[in-house]
């Protein structure tokens, strides 16, 4: 036969392609886990005797509750949606707890009111920061999510760390000043059938209530 045969000892030649690791071996996958001791002194006492009682996910459903409430209930129109995500998260995960939405104070008894949290939460309009907190509680409902993941994205969100640098201006002073004067004026013209002067003068008026708003909240 014509042509060299190659000898026992050659070597293949070496693969132009650089093998690549698994994506398995590039992404962590071990699940993250909610760190408790970052909760006030009275909600981290309920959680531990919860815990002790009826195990891990139980106590951490409890603060998931009550922590999606104070955040979602910060207007007078969220109520019955606030009312209607607790009570399916609450038969979803057969939760023994109730509540009570008031208008700035809200109240939590769990286990038949062996114990009993309340709270007193500002108003907030700030739509896009409840719309982000509603959309956990579906998430975690729909069994998208654990409850460790829903409770690290709601400190996430608190944070700011889900939203356009655009809505973190406007959220906090002294970016909020903008919004005084558009929304005083809007509603004297839409809810009150207001004219065009009525609609300045409430702008200056919704201006000076939120100077006066950030000068009592730095001061």
């Amino acid at each position: 036969m014509s042509g060299a045969e190659p000898s026992a000892g050659a070597r293949p030649a070496a693969s132009s392609k650089r093998e690549l690791p698994s994506v398995r071996h590039i992404i962590d996958r071990t699940p993250r886990k909610f760190d408790v001791t970052t909760l006030p002194a009275d909600m981290l006492r309920v959680y531990q005797s919860l815990e002790a009682k009826f195990g891990e996910e139980y106590g951490l459903l409890f603060l998931f509750q009550m922590r999606t409430a104070m955040e979602l209930h910060r207007a007078w129109h969220m109520t019955l949606l606030t009312s209607k995500i607790l009570q399916t998260t609450k038969d979803k995960f057969n939760l023994r707890m109730t509540w009570n939405l008031g208008v700035i104070r809200l109240k939590f008894r769990v286990e038949d009111g062996g114990f009993e949290l309340h709270r007193r939460v500002p108003y907030d309009y700030d739509s896009e920061y409840q719309d982000l907190y509603m959309r956990v509680s579906e998430a975690l409902c729909a069994g998208h999510i654990s409850v460790h993941e829903a409770l690290i994205f709601q400190s996430e969100i608190k944070k700011g760390l889900h939203t356009a640098k655009s809505g973190l201006f406007l959220r906090d002073f002294p970016g909020r000043l903008i919004l005084y004067p558009f929304l005083a004026s809007t509603c004297a013209v839409i809810f009150f059938g207001g004219q065009w002067r009525d609609a300045g003068v409430a702008a200056i008026c919704g201006g000076a209530a939120g100077g006066a708003e950030d000068i009592l909240s730095t001061g």
